[in-house]
């Protein structure tokens, strides 16, 4: 299960595990409602390998929402080894966020290729 928390309880699961997943979503949000099945499959197949999906509601966290620049919901934020990850959008581009609903595929491909070096 995919847990709402607060920006303030963010670092600490971070450091708790090796790969996070912040969805950044509000609850009026349409497309945040689509997202979330899918990040919580991504969170079932992946929960074993050291890989956690949190949500965090941008209307109760606005100063987090202005220091991550998320400008458009939902948007997840990536971290690997307590870093905030870049990475290919999907389009060839590089961010360090996915903005909008994205295929399944694309996030098992980042949770792949984050859990797989952290195996290496």
């Amino acid at each position: 299960m995919v847990e709402d928390i607060s920006s303030s309880e963010l670092d600490k699961v971070i450091s708790e595990n090796k790969v996070v997943f912040v969805d950044c979503h509000a609850v009026w949000c349409m497309p945040c409602r689509t997202l979330g099945p899918i990040l919580e499959e991504v969170h079932e197949k992946y929960q074993g390998r050291g890989l956690k999906v949190v949500k965090i509601d941008v209307d109760h966290n606005r100063e987090f929402s202005m220091q991550n620049q998320i400008t458009g919901v939902p948007s997840v934020l990536v971290y690997a080894e307590g870093k905030r990850v870049i990475f290919d959008d999907g389009y060839g581009k590089k961010s360090d966020k996915l903005v909008g609903v994205m295929p399944p595929e694309v996030y098992e491909q980042i949770a792949d290729n984050l859990l797989a070096e952290e195996a290496a």
